[in-house]
């Protein structure tokens, strides 16, 4: 992350956010540019986010055309004190298909099932479904009006 003088602020907020969700807000678009928003579980694992994705979902078609998305991560409305100017943290990232045979596949895919319980044992079954690692670029933290930062993604949490 930067080192400016105040980012351990916007670098703690971000980690709140990112503590609090168990999804992430996904922004992908198709090859004619056309968005689709949607959202999916996902995990933090050595510096990356992952997702586990159906092809019956737009989103995967369109991270495996197009491997640039957005991900947000955002304050709820009923603890946000002004609804104009919620915390939240959004992440440009580049998308990565990580096949089964993968030697990051079976523990990311672990620390699933320990998250989201006995699901993924019957999800990471079925042949549609495939992980993703996103991999951050730069985030934009909003702690609340006049109150923002875009950062470079050096070194992203290893653990959320």
């Amino acid at each position: 992350m930067s080192n400016n003088l105040d980012s351990g602020m916007f670098f703690q907020g971000m980690c709140e956010l990112l503590t609090g969700a168990r999804t992430a807000l996904m922004a992908t678009s198709d090859n004619a540019g056309l968005p689709e928003i949607s959202y999916s579980p996902f995990v933090i694992r050595n510096g990356s986010l992952y997702v586990f994705l159906s092809d019956l979902s737009l989103h995967t078609g369109n991270l495996k055309q197009n491997p640039r998305a957005s991900l947000l991560f955002i304050e709820d409305e009923q603890q946000a004190e002004n609804l104009h100017a919620r915390r939240r943290a959004t992440f440009a990232v580049a998308a990565e298909l990580i096949a089964r045979t993968d030697t990051d596949f079976a523990p990311v895919l672990a620390e699933m099932e320990q998250r989201f319980g006995e699901i993924m044992q019957v999800l990471r079954e079925l042949p549609d479904f495939h992980l993703f690692c996103m991999k951050p670029a730069s985030v934009t933290v909003v702690l609340g009006f006049a109150q923002a930062r875009t950062f470079d993604c050096d070194g992203f949490p290893a653990a959320g």
